[in-house]
């Protein structure tokens, strides 16, 4: 039993130790990315919209006005004026969010709006990924970047993503920096850190070729490529995976380099950490019930073997009390959870400059303590496929 669970572990811990190297790589290769400006690759005289940013939002009242003061402010706003527009698509909210955003729009009219409410009525599915669609639908401008209502972006933020689609005829995707910010508690910046590595893990596997995930916080398109590809038509029942399957589906129909993820600092967004315990696993749990989505099963692959070395780690953590044989797999189970946690860590601090995140170690331990019973909790729900969001009940 021993050799067996010492194989095992040995094995899995040696191919995520390499996949962790490969990530090092690909952060590498995207840290040597230079920014775009997109002055010097446009066209001043196209009299048509060149950009359409879509907002998905559901009871956002309390949480949206930095977003609109930040959209009201862009750079992009100044070089192209009344070249851009906002299409904010509320998705059933109830708290009185679209009057105002109707009222903030009436008093910025040199920014384009339209504002779309949703009651139920119309032909799209009751989730994120049917009030994006609605709003890609309506859209009318060149390119396409979607954000989230507790967004706050910079205000280069347009400039910046846009610039790595004016720059390049062959680019069909841009995936974007987003972090958690700001964070006050330790729990917060926990989240934090465990966020980045999921953000800078985007990069790295976008800069190799190689996509994964991505955050539909922050994300760019070519509005013509997504309506020729209807991404969601055969994933619209899962709510998530506005981001990654649109990302996937890209990656296929045109190849990895058509997607890229824009090194420029000014396109970093900040959404806020969850607050509770269980707002956090709900949001998680979505997360993972989209994996089955997929269309490539190298990606799902990987998610499962990450998923099943951590499961024999926890097990052999515990077999400690069978004694025996049993607290030596313990040992070993411990060697390997301390291996991996050194690798994160030294993964996570290459990319916490980029985030200007701090990433101590002693955060970094404090991370992995967690990290370890939430995936497997998180992982084993998401396949299930029951879940909670913004006040509405799902099942994949």
């Amino acid at each position: 039993m021993i050799m067996i669970w010492g194989i095992l572990i040995s094995v899995l811990m040696g191919l995520y130790g390499l996949m962790i190297l490969r990530f090092m790589r690909g952060w590498r290769l995207f840290s040597q990315g230079s920014s775009l400006e997109i002055s010097s690759r446009m066209d001043h005289e196209k009299p048509e919209l060149l950009l359409t940013v879509v907002v998905a939002a559901r009871n956002e009242a309390l949480r949206m006005r930095p977003l609109l003061e930040a959209l009201a402010a862009q750079d992009f706003g100044l070089t192209y004026k009344r070249r851009w527009e906002v299409v904010w698509v509320d998705d059933e909210s109830t708290d009185g969010s679209a009057e105002l955003v109707e009222a903030y729009a009436r008093e910025h009219p040199d920014l384009l709006w339209q504002v779309l409410r949703r009651d139920g009525s119309d032909s799209y599915p009751s989730h994120k990924k049917g009030a994006v669609a609605m709003g890609i639908a309506a859209a009318q401008g060149e390119w396409i970047m979607v954000t989230d209502a507790d967004c706050v972006p910079g205000l280069g933020w347009c400039s910046a993503m846009t610039a790595a689609l004016a720059g390049n005829s062959t680019v069909e995707f841009v995936a974007g920096p987003v972090r958690l910010a700001p964070c006050g508690s330790l729990w917060q910046k926990s989240q934090a850190v465990e966020f980045m590595s999921l953000n800078a893990i985007a990069a790295s596997s976008i800069a190799l070729g190689q996509p994964i995930i991505s955050n539909g916080g922050n994300m760019a398109f070519r509005r013509r490529t997504v309506l020729a590809l209807n991404p969601y038509a055969d994933n619209m029942n899962h709510p998530g995976g506005d981001d990654d399957l649109l990302m996937h589906r890209v990656a296929t129909a045109f190849g990895p380099a058509a997607v890229v993820f824009c090194s420029d600092p000014r396109a970093m967004v900040d959404t806020p950490p969850v607050g509770a315990l269980g707002n956090f696993l709900q949001q998680r749990i979505r997360w993972v019930s989209k994996q089955s989505a997929y269309p490539d099963p190298w990606v799902s692959g990987i998610l499962k073997a990450v998923w099943l070395m951590q499961a024999l780690m926890a097990v052999g953590l515990l077999a400690s009390f069978w004694g025996g044989s049993g607290l030596v797999i313990s040992w070993i189970c411990l060697g390997a959870w301390c291996i991996k946690g050194w690798l994160d860590g030294i993964f996570t601090r290459r990319a916490a400059g980029f985030y200007g995140i701090k990433a101590d170690w002693s955060l970094l331990v404090l991370t992995q303590l967690w990290y370890l019973p939430y995936t497997l909790f998180a992982g084993l729900m998401g396949y299930r496929g029951q879940f909670e969001w913004k006040g509405r009940a799902y099942k994949t």
